[in-house]
């Protein structure tokens, strides 16, 4: 699996979990603000989950710029010399 598909696939499971959504409903174009209406909590337990899934340390600030579950993935990758 190609790294960039593993991001995704963690953004999706814990979307799955914080909001109930279908995981078909999800992928790429998802939108962390308008698709999820996340909040500062919920960017924060996304990042959490990379950091403990990819050992990384993920700024919070610049994670949180990123509009969709694609600008993310290319984030961690950038992130993990990826």
């Amino acid at each position: 699996m190609e790294f960039r598909e593993q991001v995704m696939k963690i953004l999706i499971e814990k979307a799955v979990k914080m909001f109930g959504v279908d995981p078909a409903t999800l992928g790429p174009d998802t939108n962390f603000k308008e698709d999820l209406q996340c909040k500062s909590a919920n960017i924060v337990q996304f990042t959490t989950s990379l950091e403990d899934e990819f050992d990384i340390e993920v700024p919070y600030m610049e994670f949180n710029r990123k509009a969709t579950f694609a600008d993310a993935a290319e984030y961690i990758a950038e992130l993990c010399d990826e």
